[in-house]
């Protein structure tokens, strides 16, 4: 019972050092001590006491420290590959709902495309930032799946590489949101009556959700990055 405590108050080390998502930490965590007590055994089948059995497994995974600074790169490869497939599971959905709703909308002027003559005063320029934020985040999540995939042990001596990707993938979602309510806005002001109520609504809570969960994800991978 000693010697497991003693496992325990290691383990304890280790995630107190640990900040990330609580689901991920405690599969990591409990990880670490089927490990340790499977080193324990093994010492203790060598003959070594509980006290030198404790300490030749603690020794033989490291200082608490600089195991939870291992975890902690994992944690933040994680933490950003789920945020990247989230952007790029969302985007498509978001985009086919606005779709739907510039088809079922009808928008009353000689060009309805905001880049085209007749388009509201502002909206070019706003369109200009939409384009550049959707490349941004594309780009930043593609860079995101590759670094955390298959090609990962190509990346694995720039930890940052990750997390920092995901996150500006997440602002540049954040600025496609709010760009398209810019250019409702737009709308609204110049012809409300040509938006088809309920597939915009439709659109909008959708955009607002993923505003949200992009923002989230963002601010997550950019504390994992500190």
């Amino acid at each position: 019972m000693t010697a497991d405590l003693a496992i325990e108050g290691y383990v304890d080390q280790v995630a107190a050092a640990l900040p990330g998502p609580a689901r991920e930490r405690g599969d990591m965590m409990a990880e670490l001590r089927a490990g340790l007590l499977d080193a324990l055994d093994a010492r203790r089948r060598d003959g070594l006491p509980d006290d030198a059995a404790v300490a030749a497994a603690t020794a033989e995974f490291g200082e608490p420290r600089v195991i939870a600074a291992t975890f902690r790169s994992e944690l933040a490869a994680r933490l950003a590959r789920r945020c990247a497939l989230t952007l790029a599971g969302t985007g498509p959905v978001v985009g086919l709902l606005w779709t739907a709703a510039a088809m079922a909308s009808h928008v009353g002027m000689p060009h309805a495309l905001p880049w085209e003559a007749g388009a509201p005063g502002g909206s070019t320029a706003v369109v200009r930032i939409l384009l550049v934020a959707l490349l941004v985040t594309v780009g930043g999540a593609l860079v995101t799946i590759v670094a955390t995939g298959r090609l990962a042990a190509r990346w694995a001596g720039r930890p940052r590489v990750a997390p920092a990707a995901a996150a500006v993938s997440g602002y540049g979602a954040v600025i496609v949101d709010v760009a398209i309510f810019t250019l409702l806005a737009s709308q609204l002001a110049s012809a409300p009556g040509g938006l088809a109520p309920l597939p915009v609504a439709g659109a909008a809570l959708a955009s607002v959700a993923r505003l949200l969960l992009a923002w989230h994800a963002a601010q997550r991978c950019r504390a994992a990055l500190a």
